[in-house]
């Protein structure tokens, strides 16, 4: 799959042929780099003015705590963008970024892009940047109501009843497998697997990998699903 075709599919392009793609990537002058697996796009403490689409590999988004260890938040395919909250606010970055395999990333001016003209195919990709922060804004809301919750039975419950109510089913299938959830609720895995295991138990819900479903009106359940759709 070429560059255009890889754009022309990715959320920032949306609405754009291929033709007003290429006008795009021209009067914004972007740069097309290559980076080998293990090597870092973003340090933490670095303020980017660009960010990053990736074409094809995949990054990783990390954050390394006060203990030295290093925590997964998440990882970017083809077609997905990375640091543009940052090269948006023009503040320090508060994560790394990882190549996770050989990967090659187009870079683009945050500002350059804001003032790349006036016609509607700039109008469109401004536009859609603003959707693409407002939907990771409304992500990171719901993952802090998440964490708010007192125990890791409240923080499992309140994240599923979330995705139940967004997916508008008991069933449903999550984004994550369980090291990927066990990191977005910053829970250590074993102790997530004991609470959805003892979930199951007692008749509260049932999983197969990513698939769940909510078997009963907990209480608990039904306040946290108030708080996912916050």
């Amino acid at each position: 799959m070429n560059q255009i075709k890889i754009l022309a599919s990715a959320p920032l392009f949306s609405g754009l042929t291929g033709m007003e793609i290429q006008e795009l990537l021209e009067k914004m002058r972007v740069m097309k780099k290559i980076y080998r697996k293990g090597e870092v796009l973003l340090c933490a403490g670095d303020i980017p003015d660009e960010f990053g689409i990736v074409l094809s590999g995949c990054i990783h988004i990390l954050r390394e705590e006060f203990s030295g260890s290093i925590t997964l938040l998440a990882q970017g395919m083809p077609g997905e963008i990375f640091a543009e909250a940052f090269a948006a606010a023009g503040e320090t970055s508060l994560v790394t970024v990882e190549a996770a395999r050989d990967t090659e990333v187009l870079w683009i001016h945050f500002e350059r892009m804001m003032r790349s003209g006036a016609g509607k195919a700039q109008q469109t990709l401004v536009e859609n940047m603003m959707q693409i922060l407002a939907k990771k804004n409304l992500f990171l809301a719901g993952r802090v109501s998440h964490l708010s919750r007192r125990t890791l039975r409240e923080k499992v419950l309140s994240y599923l009843a979330g995705q139940a109510a967004r997916q508008g089913s008991r069933s449903f299938d999550i984004p994550f497998d369980r090291q990927g959830l066990a990191d977005y609720l910053a829970a250590d895995r074993s102790a997530l697997s004991a609470v959805l295991g003892k979930l199951k138990k007692e008749g509260v819900l049932t999983f197969r990998k990513n698939h769940f479903t909510l078997l009963t009106e907990d209480e608990e359940a039904e306040k946290a699903g108030e708080g996912g759709r916050a």
